[in-house]
């Protein structure tokens, strides 16, 4: 074969991996009208599917690229581009996720507020919230009603609820759901909604902080996608990377890469949501064990 043709080989195969980064970073539509955990479930379906596409491409690419060229350091740095740019440029979907599980709290709260003015019961409110509860919270409260219909305390089955939902904020509202629990009184619906009027604040925030979050998102990807246009550009001019074919070119190129890498990976992390240490959690050290108890027993 000869080398022109090895060139355009390598092209159209980091083409088609390019096609696949753009495919992952920008994905695909969901069905406005499907509920959110459907949609985060089949999000997570696809991830998978399109992770393991990428795997494979990466290695043809990576094959390709180092018979054609036969320069190992761009053969790797491809492959890795293939399946690492997406992760690095991709929005990070725990903070939409954390957001969505807020909005759905908030609203949680609100109607608990509502049934308890009505003269219900805690644990009744409680399990007539299943009825109707927020989409992204539908399982985590209808395990909630589940485990008080079998026989939980309400205080174990509020904790339970808080870990599931593993956030700082949720504690906020099973911590005074469990308070009322163990000493109930008179109050508990006003500090419901003024709970829920704390929650929607946050999501406000962490929209706005997201909204401006996306700016210099899109501009890194930008930046990067130019980049890899660049570098697919030198393959078709071959004097343009000859220089690279050598020990000390190859060095430097993996230099160059792995600092343009760390970048975005620090960028990303800046970019990243860094969840609050939460306070309704059971300490370790506090547990007495067994032994013990049956000695005190005895």
């Amino acid at each position: 074969m000869t080398g022109a043709l090895w060139w355009s080989v390598c092209g159209a195969m980091l083409a088609a991996g390019l096609v696949a980064v753009a495919a992952s970073v920008i994905g695909t539509r969901a069905p406005k009208r499907a509920g959110l955990a459907a949609r985060w479930r089949a999000g997570r379906g696809r991830a998978t599917a399109r992770r393991r596409g990428l795997r494979v491409v990466a290695g043809l690419v990576g094959v390709l690229v180092w018979l054609a060229t036969g320069v190992f350091a761009a053969a790797v740095l491809l492959a890795a581009a293939v399946v690492g740019v997406p992760w690095l440029l991709s929005p990070t979907a725990s903070a939409s996720v954390r957001i969505a599980k807020l909005e759905a709290l908030s609203e949680w709260t609100q109607r608990l507020s509502d049934v308890l003015r009505l003269g219900f019961g805690l644990q009744q409110a409680l399990i007539t919230s299943r009825k109707n509860p927020p989409p992204a919270l539908r399982h985590e409260v209808a395990e909630l009603a589940d485990k008080l219909q079998a026989g939980w305390s309400a205080r174990d089955a509020l904790e339970d609820f808080a870990g599931q939902l593993d956030d700082v904020t949720a504690d906020k509202v099973c911590a005074a759901l469990t308070l009322s629990a163990v000493d109930a009184g008179p109050g508990l619906a006003q500090a419901l909604d003024d709970l829920a009027v704390s929650v929607r604040e946050e999501v406000a925030k962490c929209r706005q902080i997201e909204a401006d979050r996306a700016k210099p998102r899109t501009a890194v990807r930008w930046m990067t996608i130019i980049s890899l246009l660049v570098v697919l550009a030198g393959f078709f001019v071959p004097d343009y990377t000859a220089p690279y074919a050598t020990g000390v070119g190859q060095l430097a190129l993996a230099l160059m890469a792995g600092a343009f890498v760390g970048v975005l990976a620090w960028m990303r992390s800046l970019a990243s949501h860094r969840p609050v240490p939460r306070f309704l959690v059971n300490d370790p050290r506090s547990r007495v064990p067994q032994s013990d108890i049956g000695e005190a027993a005895s």
